[in-house]
């Protein structure tokens, strides 16, 4: 995989489409906006059905969106399947319906078998989340 590598509209419409396949992206309306090597961007629309019963987005919503983030990000620079071995997230400010999330993920390190990745969370410029997690590297994907 080159390090250089940036994802085409068109690759990033297919990833898209092949993506909405997945049970949990049917349930969280999430979407790649942009890959390129060990960099990744995503947009999440906030939902009412998001919400938790103080009426913001629920910690497990936009914790779901960040370990995403993080895991496209490791799937820019070849690795087809991962999982997460842990992960942390600080809530930094409230998220509430009708707001768009933004996710930045960035691979700090990546090892042969596991990856240090961190997600920034945003709405707008501010930002809401900081998360950072450790990821297995369970296959290389076949891309070029």
């Amino acid at each position: 995989m080159q390090r250089d590598r940036v994802y085409s509209e068109e690759e990033m419409k297919k990833l898209n489409e092949k993506l909405k396949e997945a049970p949990l992206w049917k349930l969280i309306d999430m979407r790649i906006v942009s890959l390129e090597w060990g960099r990744s961007e995503m947009t999440m629309d906030v939902k009412d059905t998001y919400l938790n019963v103080m009426g913001t987005c629920h910690g497990g919503v936009i914790a779901a969106f960040a370990d995403t983030v993080m895991g496209s990000a490791l799937y820019s620079t070849g690795a087809a399947a991962s999982a997460t071995i842990e992960m942390n997230i600080n809530f930094l400010e409230p998220v509430a319906a009708g707001q768009v999330l933004t996710g930045r993920g960035e691979v700090l390190r990546k090892g042969k078998t596991t990856a240090v990745i961190r997600a920034d969370l945003f709405v707008g410029e501010t930002m809401v989340a900081a998360a950072r997690g450790t990821y297995s590297v369970l296959e290389p994907n076949k891309q070029k």
